[in-house]
């Protein structure tokens, strides 16, 4: 298992430059970057898999996937036709961000079966 100082230097970079290139577009010129996103959310999936297992988690990291979580809850309303991507997109971000904090990964959700706990 990796150390958690590790993780996040090495994860922390990549999951703040991703959360630029997707947020800054968004807020700037209007645009809905979907491969930005993707970037992004494939990022805070890798995080939630290292942190797995560890009990203490790096709140600046948390701090950035509830501040893009909730970017995107304030911008959906003014997106004519892109509401529900970017309220989707939140979802998505809170699902990943639930799972870090109760120290899972996406990997142990099958969709369609029952969770025994």
């Amino acid at each position: 298992m990796k150390n958690v100082d590790d993780i996040i230097s090495i994860t922390g970079p990549r999951i703040r430059d991703a959360v630029s290139n997707f947020l800054i577009p968004l807020q700037t010129t209007r645009v809905v970057g979907r491969e930005a996103f993707g970037e992004l959310h494939s990022c805070v999936k890798e995080l939630a898999k290292q942190l797995k297992g560890h009990d203490l988690v790096p709140k600046s990291l948390l701090n950035e996937i509830y501040g893009t979580m909730q970017t995107l809850r304030n911008e959906a309303p003014y997106f004519k036709g892109e509401t529900s991507t970017l309220e989707d997109m939140a979802n998505q971000l809170e699902m990943s961000l639930g799972l870090i904090l109760i120290g899972e990964s996406h990997e142990d959700r099958a969709s369609g079966v029952p969770r025994i706990i």
